[in-house]
Parts: structure tokens; C-alpha cells; sequence
């Protein structure tokens, strides 16, 4: 019984380091997104709307084990935070791309709420 609990254990570190990790930090609060509403993303180049409201920002990083982690998955967990902070909108501030230290593409948006 104790084998199988270990193994269990072990099997849901592994799991869970597979993940990228996200950090989020927020200003202001709001009510969570319907997960059917559409979060518009805002690339690096693009410029950010006048009527922009920054609530907080969101980083998809590399936890060291982070196996599914391309471009897609990165952009989909910062608009899936976005949208349980109340943000309609994310803005990409920066991207680091796959590279010698990292086989993940990782991101730092701000969270916004535009009208």
C-alpha cells in the first residue's frame, strides 16, 4: 500500500512539472470572464488601445520540466489567466522564443480591460 501511494505521489510531481509555470500579478480586480468570451491578444508590435485599462500582467515561463510549451500553449494559458482576472484583452510586451536555455516559448503580457 505504501509502494502505491509513493508511486502515486511521484506521478503527480511529474505531472505537474511538465506544466509551464505562470505567475500573474494584478491591480485591480474584477469579476472572472465567461470562458466562451473572446480575449483579444495585442501583439508586440501593435500598439496598445487609448481606452486601455491595465489591470495586471501575466508571465508564461519554463519550469525547468515544462514538456508542451509552444507558442500556442503560452499565448492560450496568458488569455486563460486574463479572462479569470477580468481582462478582456492582453498585451504581448515580450517574447523569448525557444533557444539554448529553454525549449519553450515564453511570454510576458499586461492584462487589460478595454471598453
Amino acid at each position: 500500500m505504501k509502494q502505491l501511494a509513493l508511486i502515486c505521489t511521484g506521478c503527480i510531481l511529474i505531472l505537474s512539472a511538465c506544466a509551464p509555470s505562470i505567475s500573474t500579478s494584478i491591480s485591480k480586480h474584477y469579476p472572472s470572464l465567461d470562458y466562451r468570451e473572446e480575449v483579444k491578444v495585442i501583439g508586440l508590435k501593435e500598439p496598445m488601445p487609448a481606452n486601455a485599462e491595465e489591470i495586471g500582467s501575466v508571465k508564461i515561463g519554463d519550469s525547468g520540466f515544462s514538456t508542451d510549451c509552444g507558442w500556442d500553449i503560452a499565448l492560450e494559458k496568458a488569455v486563460n489567466e486574463a479572462r479569470k482576472k477580468g481582462g478582456n484583452a492582453i498585451k504581448i510586451i515580450k517574447h523569448t522564443p525557444p533557444n539554448m536555455g529553454s525549449t519553450c516559448h515564453r511570454i510576458t503580457a499586461l492584462i487589460l480591460r478595454v471598453s
